[in-house]
């Protein structure tokens, strides 16, 4: 259904939204701690936000690497054999793989068993990028590693140089493989999966930081920084929104809690909160959120230590309007509210990662 129905309105849109909707599956999914991440083929329904970002996510993405592998006439009808053989009938993953392989004349085994079984995502890693010139062309050398399962078999790299970009796919069968491009121009960056259409491990730079992180931390720490009914609303807040009870923190155990241990949240009214980050030496409230609604909520941008974000609302009827919606903004990095509405939210821009393509020696 998320790629059939959701996904398929944003690939259809005319500003076409599709790979921020596989990033935010990525991101998701990264948000989780290792315990929570489960093999797909043992989903069996949506309990908390870290079956979601598997059985939904990671689902839908199954189909899209699926798609690109035995491509799209291949795909629509294995779509109609599967749901012409198995209507009104109990279906397994198993009877998805004979439909797709009978319409794509393909042995999809290791790509089903892979993806379905494997409860990681595999790192990609490009190094050792060297151009030489070859006649009026030039030859790219550089080496791709892959770290834990599944392995990914056919991996897009984008080559660019200024406005000029290609994206070739090529083969992999190994974990640590140097691959060959000829190119008929000079090439100055390398990018792995520019339009993220595998299901993988993003890098550092691909992941400003998502409320999922808070959500479905294993050990979460809490700081209220509110008095009175505003403290009580504070933590039926906290109470709704973490999956793990947090660990209570002090403002004045805020600043020596920032160099370890798990994501931090500071929940409160605005005076409060302020004073509190203040206090830690940790960046005051963004300028873009300032006095918006009646709450906004961010998380902060840190180079180290634990992931701190923020829930800052007028009083404690505001604090109040949050404890039901959100939870339902897992993906987001910042929030506006009026009373219970989201009036406006966002993800903190990425640089994305590219890796420097450097002149090969001279052959000696």
């Amino acid at each position: 259904t998320t790629f059939m129905a959701d996904y398929a309105f944003k690939e259809s849109a005319t500003n076409d939204t599709s790979c921020a909707m596989r990033l935010g599956w990525l991101r998701d999914y990264s948000a989780l701690s290792n315990q929570a991440r489960q093999p797909l083929r043992e989903f069996r329904g949506r309990t908390h936000s870290a079956s979601a970002a598997v059985g939904y996510g990671k689902a839908a993405m199954l189909f899209v690497m699926l798609r690109d592998q035995i491509g799209e006439k291949a795909f629509r009808q294995g779509i109609r054999d599967f749901w012409a053989k198995n209507q009104f009938r109990v279906a397994s993953w198993q009877e998805l793989q004979v439909a797709f392989e009978s319409a794509s004349g393909q042995d999809l085994k290791t790509f089903f068993a892979g993806w379905l079984d494997a409860s990681g995502a595999p790192k990609l890693e490009a190094r050792d990028a060297l151009v030489r010139p070859t006649g009026n062309r030039y030859r790219l050398d550089l080496v791709i590693n892959q770290q834990g399962a599944p392995r990914i078999s056919r991996l897009p790299i984008e080559v660019s140089a200024g406005s000029k970009r290609e994206t070739r796919w090529i083969s992999l069968k190994q974990a640590n493989e140097k691959v060959s491009l000829d190119l008929d121009f000079r090439p100055q960056l390398v990018r792995l999966d520019p339009d993220i259409r595998l299901w993988r491990q993003l890098d550092a730079q691909e992941m400003p930081p998502i409320l999922r992180q808070w959500l479905g931390a294993a050990a979460p720490r809490l700081v209220a920084a509110a008095r009175g009914a505003a403290a009580d609303a504070a933590a039926t807040l906290a109470q709704r929104f973490f999956e793990v009870k947090p660990q209570n923190l002090s403002g004045a155990a805020l600043a020596s809690s920032l160099d370890s241990g798990g994501p931090i949240m500071i929940i409160g009214t605005h005076t409060e909160v302020a004073a509190s980050l203040a206090a830690a030496g940790l960046p005051a409230r963004p300028v873009e959120l300032a006095t918006r609604g009646t709450a906004q909520v961010w998380t902060l941008l840190r180079s180290s230590g634990p992931p701190v974000a923020v829930v800052s609302a007028d009083d404690a009827k505001a604090l109040q309007a949050l404890i039901r919606p959100l939870p339902h903004y897992g993906g987001q990095s910042w929030l506006v509210f009026e009373g219970s509405k989201s009036v406006d939210r966002g993800i903190w821009p990425s640089s994305g990662f590219a890796v420097d393509i450097k002149e090969a020696p001279p052959d000696k």
